[in-house]
């Protein structure tokens, strides 16, 4: 049976990098992060990352769609991938889909962690990571980034959900919780529809 694939979506600071890593660890999969890609210094060199991505706001479509497109066709077959919060517009979901169909890889099983509006800001104002070997606050978790998000979200998000919901196996989780509680609701998910694949394959 092919390897699994999985897209993580979900709300902003909704836990998506804590549980891509108990995923990443389970089932070997190749970590797809754009967020840390376009974090990386020959990635920021290519585009005005400040006005941008620190800003809030996209990322530009041409690096986006390099990236996705480098990893689905460069990652071994025999290896599986983590779509770790991305692709977040229609016409990246939609090359996404394209794609994977043409690297003849199997169908991914989308899930989309959600939490309340208010939740958010409390977690996004705590959250920190390591540049350069030093902790710091993300540039896209001001308080004007997280506006531009939540914006962002609402208008975008709801077409790429809707886009995916009819075309793979999709589930909704609570990321309310401890990360043990929010990793169970997705063990419980994933294992439905592990077994639901090996009786499509016989395996």
């Amino acid at each position: 049976m092919d390897p699994l694939n999985i897209i993580l979506l979900g709300d902003p600071a909704s836990g998506k990098a804590t549980q891509s890593k108990r995923l990443i660890a389970q089932y070997r999969l190749r970590d797809l992060d754009m967020g840390r890609e376009v974090r990386k210094p020959s990635v920021r060199a290519r585009f005005d990352y400040a006005r941008t991505t620190g800003a809030g706001h996209l990322t530009p479509t041409g690096v986006v769609r390099e990236i996705f497109k480098k990893v689905i066709f460069e990652t071994p077959a025999r290896r599986g991938i983590l779509f770790n919060g991305n692709p977040k517009m229609i016409g990246e979901a939609k090359l996404v889909a394209s794609w994977l169909r043409q690297a003849k890889r199997a169908d991914p099983f989308v899930i989309y962690l959600s939490i309340p509006a208010a939740e958010v800001m409390r977690r996004a104002a705590k959250r920190r990571i390591y540049l350069s070997g030093k902790l710091v606050k993300r540039d896209d978790d001001s308080m004007e980034a997280l506006r531009n998000r939540k914006r962002y979200y609402e208008k975008q998000i709801s077409q790429v959900v809707k886009f995916f919901k009819g075309r793979y196996a999709f589930v909704r989780v609570s990321g309310v919780g401890s990360e043990d509680e929010v990793a169970q609701r997705i063990a419980s998910a994933l294992s439905r529809y592990e077994k639901r694949r090996h009786k499509i394959h016989g395996a």
